[in-house]
């Protein structure tokens, strides 16, 4: 089986923003990033908490982004997978534009098949 990257995982963290309880700006910023990477949206859900915070997801073909939001605490989590050879951290200026952050946390790690990207190969399966 060859050593290779499939997809690539970004993990980011929205410190800051007062825009994290809106679930139209979700669904725009969802449509956007599709329309960005030309992906067609296969689903796209907006959950709104009662009295506050969201949970979203897009999916695409090979790709997906989720967000859960903590207005209460200005913070979200939001994780892009796309495979390759689109790049997450081009989304950066759009998550910049529509959730206005103090700062921006990010973690990228390489999704695949082989042993070399950081993937656990369960060795009783070789």
């Amino acid at each position: 089986m060859p050593e290779e990257v499939v997809a690539r995982h970004l993990l980011v963290e929205i410190i800051g923003s007062g825009l994290l309880n809106d679930a139209g700006l979700v669904e725009a910023f969802f449509q956007d990033l599709a329309r960005y990477y030309g992906k067609d949206v296969l689903a796209l859900h907006v959950y709104r908490f009662e009295p506050h915070g969201l949970s979203g997801l897009l999916v695409m073909p090979e790709s997906h982004v989720a967000i859960h939001t903590w207005p209460e605490y200005g913070y979200a989590a939001l994780d892009i997978f796309l495979g390759v050879p689109l790049d997450p951290k081009a989304s950066i200026p759009i998550i910049q534009e529509y959730f206005k952050p103090r700062d921006v946390k990010i973690t990228e790690l390489a999704r695949g098949v082989g042993k070399g990207n950081g993937t656990l190969v369960c060795p009783e399966l070789h």
